[in-house]
């Protein structure tokens, strides 16, 4: 039985996506994996050269015109145990002496596998590899984990899932989230691991193109665009963790993620002490940077011990960033019962 999917959701035409296309489906090939492409570029050319092209190949002439829909299009596609998410703008290899992780034969305590990961620019070609685990035994200490190994880069969530998780996880963002924006993959990878480990295959490469992400200059106004694209102001970056905050506290009330109380308890408070406490102090340094509204919420957040208090005070505050954003989260909060 085929374990693995890879879903690249693809807007390229085939002059520039040929070079990632090709790459995965030589290790689909070779692994006995399938590749989907949903695609939505419009190219006939690519069309004319994917289609019928592998029986390990699914080509999806995809009919949504935005990037989500497309994301769950590829998805939808997809009936195997295990899926890998994949831009059309990276590649992945198979490395030569290497022996494939066994996906049939994870304990259930694993939610998923990460690949020998190369951070890549044109310039530079492959700055530096990454393939740390996550594996604490608890969910609020595979948060913590994550927090202290990622480095503020999310190159982790480019990984290899249990479908059962990620496919209904994904699912009920498209669906629900107040914005749908690209910048929520950090909230994706912390509610991903809540519930489970991460292993590491080293026969698995997957070279992450940085693109723009480079400078410190580039990485401001990719981000400035992220929050445009998801109908909000540009300098949202200011509230990137309050907004995480809310969102992976939201991902954790989710009925269908298996914990114990004890458990969710746990990450619901890791979660505001990796998240929402770093917010807090930016707005104590920062002070010229919020409103007179940020600054009263945030005083009462700080004299609020029960986090539930607390994430009500936080949905507050979202009206500071949109106004009318308040009724998304508290939409959003109310759809997670029934998640």
């Amino acid at each position: 039985m085929t374990q693995l999917s890879i879903c690249m959701p693809s807007n390229r035409p085939w002059s520039k996506s040929r070079g990632s296309i090709e790459s995965a489906l030589a290790y689909a090939e070779r692994t006995g994996a399938r590749l989907i492409v949903s695609d939505n570029s419009r190219d006939p050319e690519k069309r004319a050269h994917l289609q019928n092209l592998s029986p390990n190949l699914r080509y999806w002439d995809s009919p949504s015109d935005d990037a989500s829909g497309n994301w769950m299009e590829a998805l939808s596609l997809a009936d195997t145990p295990f899926v890998l998410p994949m831009g059309d703008d990276d590649e992945i290899h198979f490395s030569e002496g290497e022996t494939p992780i066994d996906l049939s034969a994870l304990p259930d305590d694993v939610v998923g596998v990460r690949p020998q990961t190369q951070i890549w620019t044109a310039d530079a070609g492959v700055c530096r590899t990454e393939c740390f685990t996550i594996e604490g035994r608890l969910p609020q200490e595979r948060l913590l984990e994550f927090s202290q190994k990622a480095m503020g880069n999310n190159s982790i969530y480019y990984s290899i899932y249990r479908s059962s998780i990620f496919v209904p996880l994904l699912r009920f963002f498209t669906q629900a989230h107040p914005t749908n924006g690209g910048y929520c993959d950090w909230s994706h990878s912390f509610a991903l691991l809540t519930a489970g480990k991460m292993l590491h295959d080293p026969s698995l490469i997957y070279r992450y193109d940085l693109g723009a992400w480079t400078t410190a200059e580039s990485i401001a106004a990719m981000a400035s665009k992220l929050y445009e694209k998801a109908g909000l102001p540009a300098d949202s970056e200011k509230f990137a963790n309050l907004l995480r905050f809310l969102d992976v506290h939201i991902f954790t009330l989710r009925p269908s993620l298996s914990l114990t109380p004890a458990e969710r308890g746990g990450v619901l408070l890791m979660n505001g002490r990796l998240a929402l406490a770093p917010f807090l102090r930016n707005v104590q340094t920062n002070a010229g940077d919020y409103d007179e509204v940020v600054h009263y919420l945030a005083e009462l957040i700080g004299q609020e011990q029960d986090i539930q208090s607390i994430f009500h005070l936080a949905v507050l505050m979202t009206d500071c960033i949109k106004p009318g954003l308040k009724d998304g989260y508290v939409r959003f909060f109310r759809e997670a019962q029934n998640a």
